[in-house]
Formats: C-alpha cells, sequence, structure tokens
C-alpha cells in the first residue's frame, strides 16, 4: 500500500526491480543484477584497476565458481571454497555472510592445487571481498582436495551469485580457447 496517496509514485521504487546490467565475461555477455557485483576493498595485486567483480556459479559445476572482472572481461579466476582443501585461517571466526575461497591456479592436465597463502574472503552483508595473505606456517589444514567438504555456501551468498547454465558443446568439438571438455 501506498503510504502518500498525494503522490502515487511514491514507494514504487521499492517494489520494481532494478534493470539488469549487461557483463561480458568468458561466457558471453550475461544479464547482472546491481545485488551481484562485489567489490574488493583493495585491488589485487597486478590488477589495480580493476575494482568489481560478479562471482559466477555454473550450475553442475559445484564447488568451483568464477570470479570475473566486470571492467575485463579477460580477466577471471577459479575459485573453490577453502574447507574443500581442509585449509582454516586465523582471525575472526567466518559469519554465515562471509565465505573464505582459494584461488585455483594451474593448466589443464596439471593436479588441482590452490593457492593457500593469500584466501578471497567475501563479505555478504557489504557485497565486498578482500585477499589476505598468510604465512605458511599460520595456515591449517593439508590443502588436500575434497570434492565433499563441511558447511557450504550461505543463502546470502547464494542471493548474491550469478547463476547460469553449462555451456554446451556439440559432439566431437574442440573446447574454445583451449579448455578441457568435460
Amino acid at each position: 500500500m501506498n503510504p502518500d496517496p498525494d503522490h502515487p509514485e511514491a514507494g514504487i521504487a521499492d517494489v520494481v526491480a532494478p534493470p539488469p546490467m549487461a557483463a561480458s565475461t568468458r561466457f558471453g555477455t550475461l544479464p547482472l543484477l546491481p545485488h551481484q557485483v562485489w567489490t574488493v576493498k583493495s585491488p589485487l595485486l597486478g590488477f589495480e584497476a580493476l575494482r568489481q567483480y560478479v562471482l559466477i556459479a555454473v550450475a553442475g559445476e559445484q564447488p568451483f565458481f568464477w570470479l570475473q572482472a566486470i571492467e575485463d572481461p579477460a580477466v577471471s579466476f577459479l575459485l573453490v571454497p577453502a574447507a574443500h582443501f581442509g585449509l582454516e585461517y586465523p582471525g575472526p571466526a567466518a559469519s554465515h555472510d562471509t565465505l573464505v575461497m582459494v584461488l585455483l591456479p594451474g593448466r589443464p592436465g596439471e593436479a588441482l592445487r590452490a593457492h593457500r597463502q593469500a584466501p578471497l574472503v567475501f563479505d555478504a552483508a557489504q557485497g565486498e571481498f578482500a585477499q589476505t595473505a598468510f604465512e605458511d606456517g599460520d595456515v591449517q589444514g593439508d590443502g588436500r582436495f575434497r570434492p565433499a567438504a563441511p558447511g557450504g555456501v550461505s543463502a546470502a551468498l547464494v542471493e548474491r551469485l550469478l547463476m547460469i547454465a553449462p555451456v554446451e558443446q556439440a559432439t566431437g568439438a574442440e573446447p574454445p580457447d583451449g579448455a578441457q571438455a568435460a
């Protein structure tokens, strides 16, 4: 109900969703809502000009996520929650609105490994993330990949994800840009 009958347009912004933006990504141009934009607190080393990102979940590809730079579609990082490598970090306890993720450097055919000393901490309540560096001795855990891990992604974080369907490939076609076929 509109609280001001003399101004019927008042309050409409509260019920009408903002229009989606278009974001160029490694997956093509995707619709993106303002609440799906993540801001990095301090620029990632080597990517100082990039401040806004989208966290992409490809259906059926969990626990993996893509962190896609909005300002440069050529920049994206493969991530996984740190719990999938059994990694724990010192500092404040994680809340239900935060998630610690690790970067997965490497190339197709290499063993899966995590960049364990510089995790990204996502804060869904603020729509921000930061990268923190730790000494190797401060990181707890064996660093072995586990497809299933305790915990999970909270509802607050899920709301901020850009969920997409996997890209279909024709039988016998080569994957684009050297990607591996599933």
